[in-house]
C-alpha cells in the first residue's frame, strides 16, 4: 500500500491518497481545498482513478473538496463519499459548525451526491483497501480512527516517509490523535470528556506497532504517544 500524504494550505489539513498493490483505484481521504491539482498528480503518477472517498470526520477542511474528487471516478463516473454518521448533519453546511474563517482561496461549498455513511464493519472501500472505523468522539461527535494492515509506503512530496514490505498495522488517526499532541475539544460538536475516554481507548486497544497518520503533521506510532504524549499520559491516568 503506498500512502501518499499532501498537506493542505487549508489549516495545513493532510489529503491522503491510499494505492493498493496491482489495483486500478485508489481511496482518497479528506480532499481539503487547494489541493486537487496535487491528488490528481499522485492519481496520474499512479495510474489510478479515484475508487472511492472516505471523510474522517465533518469540518470544512477535510471534506471541501470531496464532491469534485468524487467525479474522478473510472470515465467519469460518481463514486461514493463515506463518512461516520454522527457527522452527516454537518455536510449540508460545514462550514457553519466551525467559528472560524475560511480562507481566501475556499470557493462555495458543494455537497457530495453519493453521501454515504461510514460502515461499522471492517469494509473494502474500494479494491483491496480494508479498512475498519474505531468511533473516538471528542473532536467532534463523529470523531473516528480507521484501522488497516497491510505493506506501508508512507510518501511525503513522492519521497518515502516510512516503507516496510511486511504487513504492519496502521492507522488513519484523523483529528483524534496527532503526534505530541490531540485534536481541539472546544468547538461545536467538541466534547473533552469523551476525547479522554476515546484516547485511553485507543491506545489500550491498539497495538503500540501501529503507525499512525493523522490529520495534520507527520506521522507517529502508537509507542511514541503513548511514551511522550502529554494529553494521551494525562487521559490514561485520568481515566
Amino acid at each position: 500500500m503506498r500512502l501518499h500524504v499532501i498537506p493542505s494550505p487549508f489549516y495545513a489539513a493532510n489529503g491522503l491518497v491510499l494505492v493498493p498493490s496491482g489495483a486500478g483505484t485508489a481511496l482518497v481521504v479528506d480532499p481539503s481545498a487547494g489541493i486537487q491539482h496535487l491528488i490528481r498528480e499522485v492519481l496520474q503518477t499512479e495510474g489510478v482513478n479515484v475508487g472511492a472517498v472516505l471523510l474522517t470526520h465533518g469540518h470544512p477542511d477535510h471534506v471541501w473538496d470531496a464532491a469534485e474528487v468524487s467525479t474522478w471516478g473510472l470515465d467519469g463516473t460518481t463514486v461514493p463519499v463515506y463518512l461516520p454518521g454522527p457527522d452527516m448533519y454537518r455536510m449540508d453546511d460545514p462550514a457553519s459548525f466551525l467559528p472560524m474563517p475560511l480562507p481566501d482561496f475556499v470557493g462555495e461549498w458543494v455537497k457530495p451526491t453519493d453521501l454515504r455513511e461510514m460502515p461499522a464493519d471492517s469494509v473494502e472501500l474500494t479494491p483491496g483497501v480494508w479498512v475498519r472505523m474505531v468511533p473516538a468522539p471528542g473532536h467532534t461527535e463523529g470523531s473516528a480512527v480507521f484501522l488497516g494492515h497491510s505493506p506501508l509506503d508512507i510518501r511525503v512530496n513522492n519521497q518515502s516517509f516510512y516503507a516496510n514490505e511486511e504487513c504492519v498495522p496502521w492507522a488513519l488517526s484523523a483529528d483524534v490523535l496527532f503526534k505530541d499532541s490531540v485534536g481541539r475539544t472546544d468547538m461545536p460538536g467538541g466534547d473533552e470528556t469523551q476525547m479522554r475516554h476515546s484516547l485511553r481507548t485507543i491506545s489500550n486497544a491498539l497495538d503500540p506497532n501501529t503507525i499512525l497518520v493523522p490529520g495534520h503533521g507527520p506521522a507517529t506510532t502508537m509507542a511514541d504517544e503513548i511514551r511522550s504524549n502529554q494529553y494521551l499520559i494525562r487521559a490514561r491516568r485520568i481515566g
